[in-house]
């Protein structure tokens, strides 16, 4: 069972009356079912409730992850399986599941679970919670997790909640209607085609006045057609490099491994790191395969008239992102300024789609082979034992019973299983390993042709926008500076 004294604890808000205005954060993790809700999603979730309780100031916590507080084995965590007749690894090898032979389930231990993800009922509780706020209360809802992508309808994007079910953008729109107009909400969401819930700002809601559409903003690890980092079944956290994990480190001061953060977040100086510094944070200084993005920056994007679109194409304003443009550029050991960077990012990143594309042909041709000697060697075990070919049945489980050991000898012995093993091992460093680092690489370059571009759609805006689109921009600003 989880702590559920933690559950009670984390649920109080110590040092404020119930009559007080408070900080509220909703905190919503995990999978859509056991084999997807990896040991990082838990990892990052108990960071973050660490993160928020080492904190100053006061904050109620409403923790929801997968299916509640009870005892169901909710997390997958992987590690390598050893290479032995007891670990059964041979026999995976030949059947396909050496990966999955890693694996092993277990509970979470999370502290303060107030309740499970399953939609329907994480729907209604939301909605009861969020019509409580009053007056003076502060709003931030955290979600790591998974998510799926609306190919026709970015508000169609969802999160994949437990039991296989989903809110999509229009849903939680509706939830946070509930929240009163003049509360501030925060939000961050981590998790794959996040930047479909850019849709849920309202930049422009206190000039209608409409009830529940009050100035709402936030943060996204990754635009709402690309995949995000993470969600990684090993519990290594020093390789952990998702958005989590930098914004933070941003807040906290310190990196999750509890190591100095390499570069000062505070980049105005006023000793208090904001939600939106610990955005440029992570956006900064992760060398991943995210384009992280905030509501402001999605609001200047969707400002840009048609006209503008090619105007300002030469050095970049001296602002923020034009800040960041050349510090991404120098830490990648590129030209930070002009027309060289330019052709610089071009020779680079046509090398590295090429290097691309020769890795995605050497898997390939790998997973061909591996799935021919595969078949060889299984082939040869089906003459001598039939039984293995007929998995979920009895005859297999007398099979494993009887001739385990036998099996797994002759395959040790196969003249062609240090061949497979061998491919083997070379696709999970393919995937794992070479295929992740070069779309870092890449995504490094696209990071610093998008810092550019937002740093010459921040001189336009201050160049062109309307005072009523200003309005709306500095709300989203305002919004987004606040401290934790």
């Amino acid at each position: 069972m989880r702590n559920i004294a933690a559950a009670m604890l984390c649920c109080l808000s110590f040092g404020v009356s119930s009559a007080q205005a408070l900080d509220h954060i909703w905190i919503i993790g995990g999978g859509p079912n056991p084999g997807h809700s990896q040991a990082q999603i838990e990892f990052n979730v108990n960071w973050v409730i660490q993160v928020l309780n080492a904190s100053a100031g006061a904050r109620q916590l409403h923790v929801y992850y997968t299916d509640g507080a009870t005892s169901g084995r909710d997390v997958v965590l992987w590690q390598p399986p050893r290479e032995s007749k007891d670990s059964l690894q041979p026999l995976a090898r030949v059947f396909g599941e050496q990966g999955p032979n890693g694996e092993r389930f277990y509970t979470s231990k999370i502290p303060g679970v107030l309740g499970g993800t399953e939609a329907s009922a994480l729907k209604e509780r939301l909605e009861k919670e969020f019509s409580e706020l009053k007056a003076g209360d502060r709003a931030l809802l955290i979600y790591n997790g998974h998510g799926l992508r609306d190919r026709d309808d970015p508000a169609g994007n969802t999160l994949r909640l437990w039991n296989d079910t989903q809110l999509s953008v229009r849903e939680m729109d509706q939830i946070m209607s509930r929240i009163d107009s003049g509360i501030p909400v925060r939000f961050v969401f981590t998790q794959c085609y996040s930047g479909g819930f850019a849709r849920l700002m309202r930049p422009q809601a206190q000039d209608s006045l409409a009830l529940g559409e009050g100035n709402r903003c936030g943060f996204f690890a990754e635009s709402e057609d690309r995949e995000s980092e993470g969600c990684s079944a090993s519990i290594n956290v020093g390789d952990y490099r998702d958005y989590s994990t930098f914004f933070f480190a941003a807040l906290q001061g310190r990196t999750r491994t509890g190591e100095a953060i390499g570069s000062n977040p505070d980049r105005n100086g006023d000793k208090i790191v904001s939600l939106y510094e610990a955005h440029l944070f992570a956006l900064s200084q992760a060398h991943n395969a995210d384009l992280p993005r905030s509501t402001s920056e999605v609001f200047l994007e969707r400002w840009q008239p048609w006209y503008l679109r090619w105007a300002d194409t030469g050095a970049e304003p001296d602002n923020d992102y034009g800040n960041l443009a050349r510090e991404v550029a120098k830490m990648n050991g590129l030209p930070e300024l002009g027309p060289v960077l330019i052709k610089e990012l071009k020779k680079r990143r046509f090398a590295l789609a090429g290097k691309m594309l020769e890795l995605d042909q050497e898997q390939e041709k790998l997973s061909q082979e591996v799935e021919a000697l595969q078949k060889e060697v299984r082939k040869e075990i089906g003459l001598r034992w039939p039984e293995a070919l007929s998995p979920y049945t009895l005859n297999f489980f007398q099979f494993l019973k009887k001739d385990l050991d036998a099996v797994q000898d002759f395959i040790l012995s196969h003249p062609r299983y240090p061949e497979l093993v061998g491919k083997q091992d070379r696709q999970a460093r393919l995937e794992y390993e070479e295929i992740s680092n070069l779309d870092r690489d890449i995504t490094q370059l696209d990071k610093i042709l998008r810092l550019r571009k937002l740093a010459r759609l921040q001189g336009q805006f201050e160049r062109h926008a309307s005072e009523q689109e200003r309005a709306w921009f500095q709300r989203l600003q305002s919004c987004e500076g606040q401290p934790l």
